[in-house]
């Protein structure tokens, strides 16, 4: 239904209430919820897990579940040729028109958003010729340039790839270039650089400026990150179960907020004005990595298969009892290498060994590995709790299916009590363990994945991207933990991440990689305040973090008043 407009605004949310119809009943998820965009103007929309952002998001398109009922009197109008579209009323072609066309969305989850049997460049070239009108050769060759401009290395290659062939950074920015290749007028943005490297991160929102200057494109941005609302928004809309409790300009809300939700928010943020001194003596390393190197084939059209080397000659000491960050870009090696220290990376050249431990924690090139000695010794903590943990099995015996699997009790009564002993340590309710994964949310599933990893006593841990997809409130909560247990357990634990923010707040030690290789370590401070290598360097000045309104910041959007300094700058 179109109606003539007297407004100014892009799109206007006026009391908008969804329900879901569960077996309990109606269970609300947003609750009378009322926001406004003007064209060219972002909106930045941030809150917890559960808080309604990305419901409040999906209503936009009419992409709610089934089960999900938008109730009276919930209103939601786009504005398009001084004419309002009432958007909940929309069907068929009219609201093909809107999605895809009009507002265009960049999902979290970019696996679930593609469809898997078909090129990612033939769906980017079906979209452009519905919603624009351009020929296969035109969205083509408009596809691939945008496939460079969001950091796709060969384009061209990527762009007739599937799915499934990319890396989850290269699935997201995949995902980023499909979303703007309609040009459209509202772009929403579900986390859209959450998976990403910093240095991806700062040339995609520098993308999404430049789109937003020569478009007049608006963009609805949902994040649980602050520091990227300060360097993209003009405004910011807080949302805590389902309703909004603050909204206001980008300087107002982060700078002085009101509600007390929203100071505990900022006050979960990382921050690098308190790094840690460079520890007096380095303790004698747990493991030592020697001349390793880590190839895989690729497999290509002829009979031979192509090789990629995604680690070379590494040499590396991981100091017994300390916190090592691992980072650098996606293909850096950082995951290969992880996994080449747990046994489940194959090893072509060199050899990782575990000390004070039996000789078969000595392996790699032309030494075995049994993997039941290593079981006990190192664990892994997974980037995505949700796909580790299997969905038929309790809490108890997830945590449990380590120690019966590697016989380390003796029967089930022995193993309850470690269970609950590990349970209790991880901060897990014990009342919960008979519960299973769906009925938790996504922190306290990553407790789940950590109270598994430390079951069988492992003296050594690999942490994969472990607190990526946490908002910054549980993200503290987790960091803390791994804090306390390297305190109380006496753990090496090496941490995998690509947000150099929760490295600084997190370790003692730092290894930066690229390409494979290992171009710089250090202690935090060391790394952070001194860095060495250009690329070190490059990686720390990409860092959006928050910091207090002093210096002058030229990267900020002109609707904030007060400057703030990036830490990168001051650095």
């Amino acid at each position: 239904m179109i109606i003539q407009s007297h407004s100014r605004n892009l799109l206007e949310i006026r009391d908008l209430t969804i329900d879901f119809n569960t077996d309990e009943g109606l269970v609300r998820a947003v609750d009378q919820v009322s926001l406004s965009i003007r064209p060219g103007e972002v909106m930045g929309l941030v809150g917890e897990s559960g808080s309604g952002k990305s419901m409040t998001a999906k209503s936009i398109m009419q992409l709610t579940p089934r089960n999900a009922l938008i109730q009276q009197p919930s209103q939601l109008r786009l504005r398009q040729d001084d004419q309002d579209i009432d958007i909940l009323r929309l069907r068929g072609r009219d609201l093909r028109k809107v999605r895809g066309g009009l507002v265009s969305m960049i999902f979290q989850e970019p696996m679930a958003s593609f469809a898997p049997a078909m090129r990612i460049g033939d769906q980017i070239i079906e979209t452009m010729q519905i919603h624009l009108g351009c020929t296969r050769d035109q969205a083509r060759r408009s596809g691939i340039e945008l496939f460079e401009r969001v950091g796709i290395t060969q384009p061209e290659k990527r762009f007739d790839q599937y799915v499934f062939e990319l890396s989850g950074g290269m699935r997201q920015r995949a995902m980023i270039a499909m979303a703007l290749s309609t040009r459209p007028k509202l772009l929403i943005a579900d986390e859209p650089t959450t998976a990403l490297d910093v240095t991806i991160q700062a040339q995609v929102l520098e993308l999404m400026r430049e789109l937003r200057e020569q478009m007049g494109m608006a963009m609805l941005f949902i994040t649980h990150d602050l520091g990227v609302i300060s360097k993209i928004a003009d405004n910011v809309t807080v949302m805590r179960k389902g309703q909004v409790v603050e909204a206001g300009s980008t300087r107002q809300v982060l700078f002085k907020p009101e509600h007390d939700y929203t100071k505990r928010l900022l006050d979960a943020l990382p921050h690098l004005n308190d790094l840690p001194p460079a520890p007096a003596h380095t303790p004698a390393p747990l493991l030592s990595v020697r001349d390793l190197s880590i190839t895989y084939p690729i497999a290509g059209g002829g009979r031979k298969a192509e090789l990629f080397t995604a680690v070379k000659k590494m040499s590396l000491d991981l100091p017994r009892g300390q916190i090592i960050g691992l980072v650098g870009e996606s293909g850096s090696g950082k995951t290969s290498l992880g996994k080449a220290l747990l046994g489940a990376a194959p090893i072509s050249k060199g050899s990782v060994q575990y000390h004070d431990s039996p000789e078969e924690l000595h392996f790699g090139e032309g030494r075995r590995l049994k993997r039941r000695h290593l079981s006990a010794t190192a664990q892994m903590i997974f980037q995505d709790p949700h796909s580790s943990l299997n969905p038929r099995m309790t809490v108890r015996d997830i945590i449990a299916e380590p120690l019966e699997a590697m016989k380390l009790t003796r029967n089930r009564e022995e193993t309850d009590l470690r269970v609950i002993e590990v349970a209790k340590r991880c901060h897990i309710d014990v009342a919960h363990l008979r519960r299973f994964p769906h009925a938790f949310s996504g922190g306290q599933r990553q407790r789940i994945s950590i109270a598994r990893a430390l079951v069988c006593e492992p003296k050594f841990i690999v942490a994969d991207e472990s607190v990526a997809a946490l908002d910054v409130s549980i993200q503290a909560e987790i960091l803390t933990l791994l804090k306390q247990l390297r305190e109380d357990l006496g753990l090496t634990i090496l941490f995998i991440s690509h947000d150099l923010s929760v490295i600084a707040n997190l370790c003692d030690h730092v290894c930066v990689m690229k390409q494979g290789e290992l171009v710089e370590q250090g202690s935090v401070r060391q790394i952070f305040l001194a860095p060495q290598q250009p690329y070190t360097r490059q990686l720390i000045a990409s860092i959006p973090l928050l910091e207090q309104p002093g210096d002058i910041c030229t990267d900020l959007p002109p609707a904030m008043a007060e400057p703030v300094t990036m830490m990168a700058k001051s650095a």
